[in-house]
Parts: C-alpha cells; sequence; structure tokens
C-alpha cells in the first residue's frame, strides 16, 4: 500500500467511524464554525476534569471527509490533555498547517499525519484546519 493511500484510508476510517461524535443540543455547543465556502460545520463541546485535564471533547456537525477526520482526530489528541497542553497542540498543528514547520512534526500526533498532503493545497487545508479553529474559538470563549 502506497503512502498516500494509506493516509486516504486513516482519513476515510475516521470519516465513517468518527470519534467522539455526538449530536449535540446547540446549548450544549461550547463553540461553532462554519466554512460558508464549502458548507463544512463543526461544533465542540469540551468537558473538563477537577485537575482542569480533559475529560471529554466532543464533536458535531457536517461536511467532507477532511473536516470530519480532522474533528474526530482533535478530539482523540486532546482527550487527556490539560488545558495548557490543549492550547499548545493547537498553536503547533496550526504552526504545522501554515508551514511554520516540518510537515512531519504531525507524526507525534497519530492519524493527523495522514492530512500532511493537504498543506500545499490551500482550499483543503481549510478544511483540515475548521476544527482546530473552532477550538481556538472555544477555549477563548472560556477565557484562556
Amino acid at each position: 500500500m502506497q503512502f498516500e493511500d494509506l493516509h486516504r484510508e486513516i482519513i476515510q476510517d475516521h470519516y465513517r467511524s468518527p470519534r467522539n461524535r455526538e449530536k449535540l443540543a446547540p446549548e450544549d455547543q461550547g463553540a461553532v464554525l462554519d466554512n460558508p465556502s464549502c458548507g463544512d460545520r463543526v461544533a465542540l463541546k469540551i468537558e473538563w476534569d477537577s485537575d482542569d485535564t480533559i475529560a471529554r471533547i466532543l464533536f458535531d456537525g457536517e461536511g467532507c471527509s477532511i473536516s470530519m477526520a480532522s474533528a474526530s482526530m482533535l478530539t482523540e489528541i486532546l482527550i487527556g490533555k490539560s488545558r495548557s497542553e490543549a492550547i499548545q497542540t493547537a498553536q503547533q498543528i496550526h504552526r504545522i498547517f501554515r508551514a511554520e514547520e516540518p510537515a512531519e512534526a504531525l507524526e507525534e500526533f497519530g492519524d493527523i499525519i495522514a492530512l500532511q498532503g493537504l498543506i500545499n493545497y490551500p482550499v483543503r487545508l481549510k478544511c483540515a484546519t475548521l476544527a482546530w479553529q473552532t477550538l481556538d474559538l472555544l477555549l477563548k470563549e472560556e477565557g484562556t
């Protein structure tokens, strides 16, 4: 199996069997963003432990395989992280997607490495970063 095929399979796996996806009522959505150019929408909800670590992070939304897979990957990456670790992780992933750090740095975050090929495709990169931008908004609204 070629590298690109493996990445495509990882993306499709997260799209077909999303992790931590749950129908969220409007009042349960901590933050919502959409990409009006393509119709993708992502809503996030974070439940924090008493020690300020992410106990659960859920997403809801609709969109292409890339945006939904990225949201699924985001939830897997962030569960168990402290607030500051979540912020640092999001900042690093944004830097990687903006090509300010090598794409290979995504390897430390697991399946999200499958999105590294999108760095050269700005239109598709918007799909991949929508969930991460929603996370930024959510953390900002929570006062971090």
